[in-house]
């Protein structure tokens, strides 16, 4: 059977429909559909990542919080001791009454006990009613004070504490100074109650009390020991003093700011800065990783006023780098403590390189303590009107 030409084209023009429904029904809507399934899926993939790095960036902070809560709460209890030995007390207190002259006749010390401590507000004091204070009232049209209840008291807290009371006569000035060395110690004493008469002159005589108080510790604090058997001397006696000769003229037990440095591997930020003493901690700035970090101190000064500022890779103090925090210096220069630690292993590289900017007329005095002898954390790039001490 002879097929005509004609009939030729129109069997080949259905051959390539057939062929084309074969390829688009078998083949390309096959492929259609995985290309969405692969598209939904990477859609997926790109959720879940999105998802895990923002968990990984979630759980960078929530440790740095940890370790910035961690650093916090240990440096609270620096104050405290971790344990009262009675016998300590007793040749601790008999110390402080020679070296300050104070006659004691009669001295008694509390056994070492728990005590709840709670921390209560001082209730608003509580005012009469009279009739001018109601006439007033009605005529200014002013509603009657409403009197809040006071919050739950929360559960309290316990500590281990002790008291010594004891009478004294001593010279006025004297005893400001006992007062003064007292309340200035590394560790919190409280003087709960003193009464005071007069003497001769400006001899006084009186009783007073002191109550001091241990907490179990979160940390380990080094030397610990020091605080019975050295604090007379660390606490007045100048170490850079040696038979009268000042061998530091910049030596310094208050100061400024502090920072300390430590490993990645520590529960608390490698880089913590703030100023001294700052129990409120909203001047600090943190710095966590295993890297030596970039921070910076500035210092200026407007005719008497000073002033300053500071940054870390994760935070400024003040927040706005426009603005400045002005503080009266310490000392007869400013001043800064470092407190850092060795290095723990070959892969400890945490650190700090600080840029120091200080444009006043005080010399700026770094006293730095535990630095690694071999491999420093701390380095400084500016030393201009700077004085590093390493201890």
């Amino acid at each position: 059977m002879s097929i005509s030409k004609r009939e030729k084209v129109l069997l080949y023009i259905l051959i390539l429909v057939i062929g084309i429904y074969v390829f688009y029904t078998f083949v390309h809507k096959m492929n259609v559909g995985r290309i969405e399934s692969l598209k939904n899926e990477v859609k997926q993939k790109d959720i879940q990542a999105e998802l895990l790095l923002g968990s990984i960036e979630k759980e960078k902070q929530l440790n740095l919080d940890f370790k910035t809560l961690n650093f916090e709460i240990g440096d609270m209890s620096l104050p405290y001791l971790d344990g009262i030995q009675q016998e300590n007390a007793i040749v601790f207190f008999n110390l402080y009454f020679e070296d300050f002259g104070l006659e004691v006749n009669t001295i008694s010390y509390t056994p070492v006990s728990l005590r709840s401590i709670v921390s209560r507000k001082a209730a608003p004091p509580v005012k009469g009613n009279y009739p001018m204070e109601s006439l007033k009232n009605d005529y200014f049209n002013i509603a009657a004070p409403v009197v809040s209840e006071p919050p739950d008291t929360p559960n309290p807290a316990t500590a281990e504490s002790m008291s010594v009371s004891f009478d004294f006569a001593v010279d006025y000035y004297v005893l400001i100074d006992f007062i003064d060395a007292i309340q200035n110690n590394q560790v919190n004493f409280v003087i709960s109650n003193m009464s005071l008469s007069a003497g001769d002159g400006t001899l006084v005589t009186g009783n007073m009390d002191i109550s001091f108080y241990a907490i179990p510790k979160l940390h380990e604090q080094e030397n610990m020991e020091w605080i019975w058997s050295d604090l007379i001397e660390f606490g007045r006696a100048n170490p850079f003093y040696l038979d009268g000769v000042a061998l530091d003229p910049y030596w310094t037990s208050k100061y400024d700011l502090e920072m300390s440095i430590g490993p990645i591997l520590s529960d608390t930020p490698t880089i913590s800065l703030g100023q001294y003493n700052d129990t409120s901690y909203e001047s600090y700035v943190y710095g966590d990783s295993n890297s030596v970090e970039e921070v910076e101190i500035s210092f200026k000064q407007e005719e008497e006023k000073f002033y300053f500022q500071y940054r870390t890779s994760l935070g400024t103090y003040p927040a706005d780098v426009e603005q400045w925090v002005e503080f009266i210096p310490t000392n007869e220069f400013l001043s800064m403590t470092v407190l850092s630690q060795e290095r723990v292993n070959s892969e400890d590289t945490s650190g700090v390189t600080l840029n120091i900017n200080n444009t006043t007329n005080k010399l700026f005095y770094i006293n730095v303590f535990n630095d690694d002898d071999i491999r420093p954390r701390f380095n400084v790039v500016t030393t201009d009107n700077v004085i590093i001490k390493n201890n």
